[in-house]
């Protein structure tokens, strides 16, 4: 749809505001986890710097629905959000952090048999070049390439892949690596 340079940009924070003045919104810190997906939280706003800082000494629950309500939540203290009052009870929607990208370079450190390998993720350095990520844990991951075909364990020590993450089906869902290098690959003349 083409911009009309006429029309003036839609504060979406002014909106937010407007809402709140009737619903009971506010920026909170998030300072531990109580139970659950409930996490401890102080009212916070914005210094003359645009820094946030503490709004009293007040301490309420709020209930992050991002996550579910029967696993305890991995959001870290510190993390700021918007809460909003929904019937007396204080919301937020703040996703878990994810472990790295979505997808990463790795360096494959072993097998682990079959289509299985370790992997630590990497960083690149230059042109080619890649070194370990700083704090990288090894990582367990599976070559799709190998799942249905020959004996595993084809790929040497120190290749590079492209790993991606996947959720599992599980509640709540387990973080899984898998990678896709045609180990078996033949090429012809």
């Amino acid at each position: 749809m083409p911009v009309n340079p006429k029309l003036p940009a839609r504060d979406s924070l002014y909106r937010l505001a407007q809402i709140g003045a009737t619903l009971g919104v506010q920026l909170v810190r998030m300072t531990a986890l109580s139970h659950d997906n409930v996490y401890a939280a102080r009212p916070v706003e914005f210094d003359d710097d645009g820094d946030t800082k503490f709004v009293g000494n007040e301490t309420f629950s709020v209930t992050n629905l991002a996550e579910p309500s029967d696993a305890d939540g991995v959001i870290p203290a510190g993390t700021d959000a918007v809460a909003i009052d929904v019937e007396g009870r204080w919301i937020v929607f703040v996703r878990p952090p994810a472990t790295g990208a979505a997808a990463f370079p790795a360096k494959v450190i072993g097998s682990t048999g079959g289509c299985g390998y370790t992997v630590r993720e990497q960083v690149c350095t230059g042109f080619g070049q890649f070194a370990d990520r700083q704090g990288a844990a090894d990582l367990a991951a599976w070559n799709l390439a190998e799942m249905s075909l020959g004996p595993g364990a084809a790929i040497d020590d120190g290749t590079i892949v492209l790993v991606t993450t996947l959720t599992d089906s599980g509640s709540p869902p387990t973080l899984r690596y898998v990678f896709d290098h045609p180990a078996y690959a033949k090429y012809l003349d």
